[in-house]
Parts: structure tokens; C-alpha cells; sequence
């Protein structure tokens, strides 16, 4: 038997941060042939979960779990909803990617019964579009009858920003909480190692693995909105997030919504523009030398230019000066994905009659060949294995 065995240990605490800790055991038969730590760090005001409280845990090893076709040995206690969401969770992966997840047996030596979430929600924001649209229109009361209460948003310190660039993420940090200070919320950031530690693809991880660092707020907030990648109408599949499994990541006391899907992200743009703080504080730039910046040049960057272009509304103050029409020429469409992105925006300024030259740009560049399909025709056995790897260079 191969199997996980995960150990919560206790709580460590020092002058301004709480740190909770997992051991993680991989055995094989009798014979462990692995161990490590997985911890999330926060501030000590945060009344945390119970030492002995695994769900983060959990939600956070689930997937190296199916990959490595490991059953879950919880020494610890685990809410009993999630264990019944994580059942339909991994046969949704199970049935996307067969070749690369197993389904897995979890057993926790306590299941958590009965528990019900405290009011208030919160929210991941890094200053992307998708958060950034997220907090606007709930904390606004945008949403009608599902507009959330947000206590608390947070920023994680290894996802996108690696632990060894502190100063790049203090840098993102400090902008995010001066974007959330102007509609009065407060952020919390919150470091994990978990990228250090894990060998799945990212793309599939981020949003069981966002849910696990923010589960630690949930005596704090006990609702988690999710920001939407993509609309209802045009979902990728599979995905790390969408509508179909992140809800399948609530516990008993920390429930999951999945939200933004009824806007594309030229939609989502839009409403974002009457917030004047939050478009100028906006950071969606990964690629860039500096993480706490946009570089204003690479793909992402760029699509988000267009993205207000596309709207009426003039490029925002966070992404330097520079020419539309060379930005775009440098642009080469990686997949797909990211061309149905480039494709929405180019809809997006038909739809509403948008003349400017950067529209006929833009369809120029929709009409050259995929870096793909100029290697691998249609068909070809090589070619879904350049396109995962080009998707996850490109950070769709």
C-alpha cells in the first residue's frame, strides 16, 4: 500500500506571526521514503483553527495524493462535508485527465460534524483584474441577493511571487493594501511553502491550494470567494478553477463560491472602472523582471491594455507609457487559450462599434499562426504535450 500520511503538528507563534505546520509522510509498504513540512504563516491577531483541525492540510495535499496514487491517512480531524466534496472533486479530475490523476482513498482518524460557518467572507486579492472585480462589486452590494459581507482580503506570499523575493512581495503588498484602504477593508497577507514542496502542475492546483491558505482565516470569515478565469460561455476544461469543482472544495465551516463567471474579462474591466484606486493599483504582470509591477510588454500585460481600450476607457496608470500598435506586433498567441481571450476582446469592440486602429492590429494578430500550429499539425501525438507546456509558459 502507497499512501500519504499527513501529522498536524502544533501551532507555533512568535512576537507578530502564527505558524501552522504539517508533517507530510510518504510510505510505501512499511518503508517511508519521504518526509516533509508544509506551513502557512500569519499574522497572530487571526485566531486560527484548532491545532488539530487538517482541512487545510487536506486541500492542499489532495491532488500530489492522486497523482502519485497515494491513499490520505489524516492523523488528525477533518470536516466531514469536505471529505464528501473531495469524492466528486477527484472523479471530475479523474474523468478530465485519466492518464495523470487516480481516485484515493482519505481516512482521518476524526470527521467533523455539524459545524457551521461564521458570517462574513474573504477574499484572495493580489490586485488582479478577476479579484479586483471580485471585492468591488460585493463590497459595493453589486451582486443583488448574492452580494457577500467581506471581513478580510488576503495576499499569499509564494504563489506567484516566490518566498525568496521579500521585497517584491512587501512592494505588492503594500499597493494591495492601499487599493483595499480606499473602500475600507483590511488585508491580510499569509505565506505558504506549498510550491516549494509539490510536483503538480500549477494550473490545476491554484484553487484547492488557494482555498487551503485561506481555510486558515475561517474563524475569521467563514465564506471564500473564488475569483473566476473564465465566463460561463466560454470555459477551459480542465481547469484549476471554474464553476464545475471549486464549490466541491467546501468544508462544513469554510464554504467556496466560485464567482465572476458571468463577466469576461473585457466585461469585468468595465465595471472595474469605476473604481479609480483599483485600476490604478491593478498588478497582473508575472513575466515581468519586477514582481511587484507591470512590465507593460508581455502578453498579459498587454491583453489588459486592450481590455480597457476595448471598453472606452483609456490605459490605466499602472502599466508604463508605451505605443498599443508595437505592443501588440510583439505579441505571438501561444495557444488556444489565450487566443480565445484575444478573440473576446476583438468581439468585445465589434460588438460596440470601436474604430481605432489597434482593433484592425489586433485582428491581424488573431489571423497569424499559433507558435503550434506552425510546428504540429492538427492531430499530431506531440501536440497536446506543446500546448500544456505552452499554456503554462504563457500563465493561462
Amino acid at each position: 500500500m502507497k499512501y500519504i500520511e499527513i501529522e498536524p503538528l502544533n501551532r507555533e507563534t512568535t512576537d507578530s506571526d502564527c505558524v501552522r505546520r504539517c508533517r507530510i509522510k510518504r510510505i510505501d509498504g512499511d518503508v517511508q521514503v519521504d518526509q516533509t513540512e508544509l506551513w502557512f504563516q500569519f499574522d497572530k491577531s487571526i485566531v486560527p483553527p484548532e491545532d488539530n483541525d487538517c482541512d487545510s492540510y487536506l486541500l492542499a495535499v489532495i491532488m500530489d495524493a492522486m497523482k502519485e496514487e497515494r491513499d490520505v491517512i489524516v492523523k488528525g480531524e477533518v470536516s466531514k462535508q469536505l471529505l464528501s466534496n473531495l469524492v466528486e472533486y477527484q472523479v471530475a479530475w479523474y474523468k478530465w485527465l485519466p492518464d495523470l490523476y487516480s481516485y484515493i482513498n482519505i481516512s482521518a482518524e476524526s470527521i467533523r460534524d455539524n459545524s457551521t460557518p461564521v458570517s462574513g467572507a474573504i477574499c484572495a486579492f493580489s490586485g488582479g483584474v478577476d479579484a479586483t472585480f471580485s471585492v468591488w462589486r460585493h463590497s459595493q452590494a453589486k451582486f443583488s441577493h448574492r452580494s457577500q459581507d467581506i471581513k478580510l482580503c488576503s495576499i499569499v506570499h509564494g504563489f506567484d511571487i516566490p518566498l525568496r523575493e521579500e521585497t517584491s512581495f512587501n512592494n505588492a503588498s503594500k499597493r494591495a493594501q492601499e487599493t483595499l484602504k480606499d473602500i475600507q477593508l483590511k488585508l491580510v497577507p499569509i505565506k505558504t511553502n506549498y510550491r516549494e514542496i509539490t510536483t503538480v502542475n500549477w494550473e490545476h492546483a491554484f484553487s484547492c491550494v488557494l482555498v487551503a491558505v485561506l481555510s486558515n482565516f475561517k474563524k475569521v470569515a467563514g465564506t471564500c470567494i473564488v475569483g473566476s478565469s473564465e465566463p460561463y460561455d466560454s470555459l477551459v476544461i480542465p481547469w484549476g478553477s471554474s464553476p464545475i469543482t471549486d464549490h466541491l472544495l467546501s468544508s462544513g465551516d469554510f464554504h467556496v463560491i466560485h464567482d465572476g463567471a458571468s463577466h469576461n474579462r473585457t466585461e469585468k474591466v468595465k465595471e472595474i472602472c469605476d473604481w479609480k484606486v483599483g485600476i490604478e493599483n491593478l498588478r497582473v504582470c508575472w513575466q515581468g523582471d519586477l514582481k511587484d509591477r507591470n512590465c507593460g510588454k508581455c502578453e498579459k500585460c498587454v491583453r489588459t491594455k486592450l481590455n480597457f481600450l476595448a471598453t472606452g476607457n483609456p490605459i490605466p496608470i499602472c502599466f508604463p507609457d508605451s505605443n498599443i500598435l508595437d505592443d501588440i506586433k510583439e505579441i505571438t498567441l501561444p495557444n488556444e487559450a489565450v487566443r480565445g481571450e484575444w478573440r473576446q476582446i476583438y468581439e468585445y469592440a465589434n460588438k460596440n462599434e470601436v474604430k481605432d486602429s489597434w482593433v484592425g492590429q489586433l485582428r491581424r494578430t488573431l489571423n497569424k499562426k499559433s507558435l503550434i500550429d506552425k510546428i504540429l499539425p492538427k492531430g499530431s501525438p506531440q501536440r497536446e504535450i506543446v500546448k500544456n507546456l505552452t499554456r503554462k509558459i504563457s500563465g493561462r
